[in-house]
Parts: C-alpha cells; structure tokens; sequence
C-alpha cells in the first residue's frame, strides 16, 4: 500500500488509492459508514409528506455525518500511508475516539464553507464551487495540525494555491458526490413507495458506499498536496540557506 500511495498524486491515482483503502481495511470502512450513515438518513424516516423539511434536514444530517467520517477517514489514511497492514475493530473505534477532538473545530469550518459557498452558488454556481474548492481540505488539515477551523481554512486556501484543477477533481468532486445519495434516497423511495422507511433504507445503503469513497479521496488529496507543498518550502529553505 505504501508504495501505491505515490500515485495518489495524480487525479486517477486519488480515486483508486480510495478505492484500495476501502477493500483493505474493509471493516474500518463499513463499521463507522454504517452507524454514521443511518444516522444521517433518520429525518427521512421520521418525516413523512413534508418533502422540503424532509431535503432541509436530510441534507443537514448527512452533510454531518459526512464531515465526521472525514475527520475519521484521515487517521485511516494515515495507517495506509505507513503501511498498516489490517485496522481491527477495536482499532476503529479507537480512530473514532481519536477524531472526536476535532469534531467541533471540523463542524465551524464545515459551517463556514457550506453556508458561503451556498450563497455564492445562489448567486453564480462557478464562484460557490470555486470557494469550496479553496477550502475543501479543511477538515484534513484540522486533524493533522490540530488547527482551529479559521486557521485551517487560511491554511487549506494556501495548499489548494497551485492544485486548484488536481483538488477540484478529487476533494471537491467528492463533496458533490453526496448529492447522489440525496437523489438515491428519493429514487428509492420512489420505488418502494415509501418515502420514510424505503428512503431511509435506500439513502442509509448508498450513503455507506459513497460516503467512504469521498472521504478517502479527500484526505489522499491533501495527503497529495500537503506533501508536494512541504517539498517545495524546503527546496526553498534550502536554496536561501
């Protein structure tokens, strides 16, 4: 795994390293996306013919559960980065334990992005996915410098700065790929013709395969990007001393 990390630093590299990581620690995977994901899905279960509370709050639920399996997603990251080799049960809820420090710093800058990238978008779709972009690997950066959410904004902006196309397509591509599970859950219930427990079930599946494929490929970005920006500082330093 190691050694196959160092592909992560192209587009294709990041989605198959997320990939890899789900199959290899399959169970550090699943066991968190599936408590996380039905979690998330519960107002669709709870709410019945009221469609836009039920979209509010589902979106609102799912985005949490979301930016919580990210900021457990990169500890995760970092063991395959290091080559560990399996991730046990009592290990994962270790990780669980581990990112829940970071959770209220992750959840203000998840604010933050969310709420200004959405009104951006209100406005013009290009500037909200151009600043959510900027500030995509937040989360990331929360949980491996232990910054407050205001300081890993700045600092996401400034990684992001020179990978702009290589982080739109792996962290930013990921956040959209949520809103799959969103119309999954409706198609779902659709289909069964229940928009509580059928749309509850249909999201809570899809959320638990989604969900780890975004995440992942997020933190291997700013994995990817964090490293090549420590190189060039470096060189820098070097070149001036």
């Amino acid at each position: 795994m190691r050694g196959r990390m160092g592909e992560a630093d192209t587009i294709r590299g990041v989605w198959r390293g997320a990939l890899e990581i789900m199959w290899r620690y399959s169970l550090a995977t699943l066991v968190p996306a599936v408590v996380l994901s039905a979690i998330g899905e519960v107002p669709a279960y709870l709410i019945e013919r009221r469609l836009l509370l039920d979209q509010a709050l589902s979106l609102s639920t799912a985005y949490l559960a979301y930016y919580l399996y990210l900021a457990y997603a990169e500890g995760i990251v970092d063991k395959a980065q290091r080559g560990r080799r399996r991730i046990g049960l009592r290990s994962t809820f270790g990780e669980l334990t581990g990112a829940a420090p970071y959770v209220p710093s992750v959840l203000v800058a998840a604010l933050i992005a969310l709420s200004v990238t959405t009104l951006a978008s209100g406005l013009l779709l290009i500037p909200g996915m151009w600043l959510y972009t900027r500030w995509s690997l937040a989360t990331p950066v929360i949980r491996d410098r232990g910054l407050g959410p205001i300081a890993a904004t700045r600092c996401s902006n400034r990684l992001v700065s020179g990978h702009f196309f290589f982080v739109f397509m792996t962290a930013t591509v990921a956040y959209y790929l949520e809103g799959v599970i969103h119309a999954g859950a409706l198609a779902a219930g659709w289909l069964t013709g229940s928009y509580t427990w059928g749309e509850w079930v249909g999201g809570s599946l899809l959320a638990t395969l989604v969900m780890p494929l975004a995440a992942f490929a997020t933190s291997l970005a700013h994995a990817s990007v964090a490293s090549r920006t420590n190189a060039v500082e470096r060189d820098s330093e070097d070149k001036i001393g």
